[in-house]
This record gives C-alpha cells, sequence and structure tokens, in this order.
C-alpha cells in the first residue's frame, strides 16, 4: 500500500513538473507538439510556423533557449513549435520524415512546408526570419560586414552623427537595390581597411520605421551615400562605388570634393535639343491649359535614375511627333523650380504626374519607351505598377537555396545533392529554372536527394570557392566532401531526373 502511495505521488509531481513544463514554453511563446494531428490542424490556423525537431532534450538544449527566447519576441507574428523526436513526438518526426542530428528547423508557410531554416542560430537572426521568412537574411548578418556600423533605427543614426568625432560615410540603402547589392561587398572591404581612421555605417531606410529617415535626408536614389564630420552633413558621395575609392574618398574628402568641384559642369537637360518641353513656374500654368495633355517629369540633374530615364522619355516625345500621337512630354528641374515641386508634392525622383484638360489627374508610373507611349493615347486611366521580378528564393518549390553560412550545413547532410550556381541576370539560368524546379518536384518524397540553388550575386565567396566561372554551373555533391563531380548534361527535366536516378559512381552503392 505503502509503494503504491509512493507510487502515486510521484506520478503527481511528474504532470506537476510537466505542467510547469508546458506553462513555462507558453509562457515563452512555444507550443510543444506531439501528436501529427495537432500539428495538421496548426498548419490550418496559422500561417508563419517555425518548427525546432530536436533529437532529445540535452542534445537541442542550447537551440532551445535560444529557440524560446525567440519566441517571446515575435509572439503575435509567428508561432514557434518545439518537437521532441526522441520521446512522444518519435511517431509525428516519423511521419513528416524528420531526423534531426541533432536539431532541425523548419518553416511552414500558408499550411505547407515552406523552406528549411537557413539562418544563424542566434535569437536576432530568427525573429528577423520570423518577421520576413521570404526575404533575404539582413545584411547585418553577413559575416563579411562585421566591420560596417549597421543602424536599426532613426534614433541609432541620429546618435551616431552626433557623438562619433571620426570622419563618417552613411549608406541608405534598400535590400531589393540591385546596385546596392552590388555595392555591399565593396562598402564591406572598405570599412575593414578604415576601421581605425573613420567609420562607414549603412542603414536600411526600406524599413517603414526608417521611413522618417528617408524623408529627412531627402533619400529618392538607391545606394545613396552621405557623408557627416564633427555632428554634421557635408556632402553626397558621388565618386564609384569600389573599395579603393571609398578608401581615398575617406582618408581625403576635401580633396575629393575639390576635384569634383574643379570638373566641367554638366550641361542642363533644358539646354539639350529634344522634344521635351522645359517647364518653369512662369510658364508651367499657361503649358497645361493651352495643351489637352501633358506628362510631366520632375527630374533632379544628379538622380541617376533620372538620367537612366531621360533617353527614352525624349525618344518617345520624338515618336509623338512623328506618328502624330496627342499631347506633350514636359520636364521640370524640381532642384530649381521649388515651388512647382512643393506644389505638386514630389519628394522622390524621377516622379511623373499626367494632366488632362488642364487638371492633374494621377501619377503615371512609366519609365520606358513603351510604356510612356501607351499612356499618351490613352490617357484616360493610369497604367498597371509593373511587379517586380522576385528573387528566386522567394517563389515556392522544392529547390533549397542555400547561403553562405548554411551551404556546407546542408550539403554534408544530403546524400545526393545537385546545385546550380547562378545569377538572377543569367538568361540561361532563367530558361533552366522551371526544368530545374520540376525536377526537384519528381523528388519531393525522396529525401535522399536534393536540388539546391545558390546565387553567386548574393554569395561570390563561396561559388568562388567552388570554382564556378559562368552560368549556370550544375556540381552533384554526395555528403559534400565524400564526393563530387560536374554536371554537364542536358539541361531539361527529363534528363536532371535521368541523372539523379542514377548519380555518379561514388554513390551507387547508397541508392
Amino acid at each position: 500500500m505503502r509503494c503504491i502511495s509512493l507510487f502515486l505521488l510521484l506520478l503527481a509531481c511528474y504532470f506537476t513538473v510537466s505542467a510547469s513544463q508546458q506553462r513555462s514554453a507558453a509562457s515563452k511563446g512555444i507550443e510543444e507538439l506531439t501528436d501529427i494531428k495537432d500539428f495538421k490542424k496548426l498548419l490550418r490556423t496559422k500561417n508563419n510556423i517555425l518548427v525546432l525537431f530536436i533529437s532529445s532534450l540535452k542534445a537541442g538544449d542550447t537551440t532551445v533557449r535560444i529557440f524560446k527566447d525567440a519566441a517571446s519576441t515575435v509572439r503575435g507574428q509567428g508561432t514557434m513549435v518545439l518537437v521532441d523526436c526522441s520521446g512522444e513526438g518519435k511517431k509525428m518526426c516519423k511521419k513528416l520524415k524528420v531526423s534531426p542530428e541533432p536539431i532541425t528547423l523548419k518553416h511552414y508557410k500558408n499550411g505547407e512546408f515552406h523552406k528549411d531554416y537557413d539562418r544563424k542560430m542566434t535569437v536576432q537572426s530568427m525573429v528577423s526570419f520570423m518577421k520576413d521568412p521570404s526575404g533575404d537574411a539582413p545584411w547585418e548578418e553577413d559575416d563579411t560586414a562585421t566591420d560596417v556600423k549597421h543602424l536599426e533605427s532613426p534614433e541609432s543614426l541620429v546618435r551616431l552623427i552626433k557623438k562619433e568625432t571620426r570622419p563618417l560615410l552613411v549608406l541608405f540603402y534598400a535590400p531589393w537595390c540591385g546596385f546596392c547589392k552590388q555595392l555591399k561587398p565593396h562598402y564591406a572591404d572598405a570599412a575593414r581597411e578604415l576601421k581605425d581612421e573613420a567609420v562607414m555605417a549603412a542603414i536600411d531606410v526600406d524599413r517603414p520605421e526608417n521611413n522618417v529617415v528617408r524623408h529627412q535626408f531627402n533619400i529618392s536614389a538607391f545606394p545613396t551615400l552621405l557623408y557627416f564630420k564633427n555632428g554634421r552633413m557635408q556632402f553626397a558621395y558621388e565618386g564609384a562605388n569600389k573599395k579603393n575609392d571609398l578608401v581615398a574618398f575617406m582618408r581625403d574628402p576635401s580633396e575629393s570634393a575639390r576635384k569634383e568641384r574643379e570638373k566641367p559642369k554638366e550641361e542642363p537637360w533644358s539646354a539639350t535639343p529634344s522634344d521635351v518641353v522645359h517647364l518653369t513656374a512662369d510658364d508651367f500654368d499657361s503649358f497645361i491649359q493651352e495643351e489637352q495633355t501633358v506628362l510631366v517629369m520632375f527630374y533632379a540633374p544628379w538622380c541617376g535614375h533620372c538620367k537612366r530615364m531621360k533617353p527614352d522619355y525624349e525618344k518617345a516625345a520624338r515618336m509623338m511627333v512623328d506618328q502624330k500621337i496627342p499631347g506633350k512630354l514636359a520636364a521640370v528641374d524640381a532642384t530649381v523650380e521649388q515651388s512647382l515641386a512643393k506644389k505638386f508634392k514630389v519628394q522622390g525622383y524621377p516622379t511623373v504626374k499626367l494632366f488632362h484638360e488642364g487638371q492633374f489627374k494621377f501619377d503615371a508610373n512609366v519609365r520606358d519607351v513603351e510604356r510612356i507611349i501607351t499612356l499618351m493615347k490613352d490617357p484616360t486611366k493610369p497604367p498597371p505598377v509593373p511587379e517586380e521580378e522576385k528573387p528566386w528564393s522567394a517563389v515556392p518549390s522544392e529547390v533549397i537555396h542555400l547561403t553562405t553560412e548554411s551551404y556546407k550545413q546542408i550539403l554534408k547532410k544530403k546524400r545526393h545533392a545537385l546545385v546550380m550556381y547562378y545569377a538572377p541576370w543569367c538568361g540561361h539560368c532563367k530558361n533552366l529554372k522551371p526544368h530545374y524546379q520540376d525536377a526537384a518536384q519528381v523528388f519531393e518524397d525522396e529525401p535522399q536527394v536534393t536540388f539546391a540553388a545558390l546565387d553567386c550575386t548574393e554569395h561570390g565567396e563561396v561559388c568562388k570557392f567552388a570554382g564556378v566561372s559562368g552560368y549556370p554551373t550544375l556540381k552533384y555533391y554526395h555528403y559534400y566532401n565524400k564526393g563530387q563531380s560536374d554536371y554537364n548534361g542536358g539541361r531539361t527535366k527529363e534528363d536532371l531526373v535521368k541523372f539523379m536516378r542514377n548519380p555518379p559512381e561514388v554513390a551507387k552503392d547508397e541508392l
């Protein structure tokens, strides 16, 4: 009887501790699941889920602590789930074909598996990932950019400008900006060389919370680099976006500025003969009233986007004359005609506005000849905004997208992996993508076969290490360093599937 009583007491203690652990987990924003039915229910009700599978509580102890801290921060923005594959969750792990060694992190989006977690195992990285699981890793997580002073908020920017006594260069950028991506490695290299002499800072002004910075410093094009000294902005950096040029500028900005001032001044656009009508505050209203339809481009002479648009704008104006299309294309230098820019709330360059029958109608998102001509032929409605091409990693598929951090970590665990090294601008890569994705889909339920991809414009050092000299380059890996070979076969879905059904001799005994 006493044994039974002792057993009941121990059992009660077990459930008390268990309940306490569950409450502790819940208080941290984590859900602990053991049943596949509960997991499927969660997939139906939540659209942003990160699941940590662990081989045992002891083996995953460090990651679990990080996971819990991240969960408490992202509560309300995402769901964090813990599954212990050594306990009651063993059957669930088996059904999901997950074998953590010792941990596996998987993300589920809108009811379906999205991707393996491929960021750093830190609280900050997990929180950042859960806020935007389809986006690229923030620049501050790049190990090669640790000497860049990454600013998170307007407050941190103001503090740095006020307190920093050394020369300071601030890069205002947007993650999607192609020119910014090209500049980043050079900027980071310059920061590394100058770390004892100057400060190279950067702030992502595409984040909504940093919008005020964008307006305060009139950031209308990316990238924009501003030089500060003794708490004041001196001038914009307009030199080449290469490491050596940045270093030279920071070591002698006054000399660079002097040379810039000594350069022959660029002729104003209005002095260049074309069919574009250049308006001022004196003749703007009368011209708008006289013409049936006027498309007006508000620009700044130093604006790179404006310079790139000018040839198309002039060509469209010429075509309108030749084809007798009604209406006029006009331009206003907003840095000179500031009253007009203020009147029409111009906040960035170029800003294009359509006027019809003497009245402003709408802003027009047109920058190329074809869209300008289409609009002027039918000025009654704004043209649709062109969709920006999504990065391949944001397109749902069975392809695993590698990064500098996850490259070796993932490939070392893959028995048969085919990796496509590519560049987003590469035409041959674009042609191969659908075939590559279709082939990956064939092996959806075969975890031993993996199709992966690596963007060499983002992770150039890895591609260089892998010996990639052209795009696309395909390489086969067997547990990464146990076997490698180049793939030189056909580029259709059938060719890729056939190769992965019978990979190189090194792995035949594994099939």
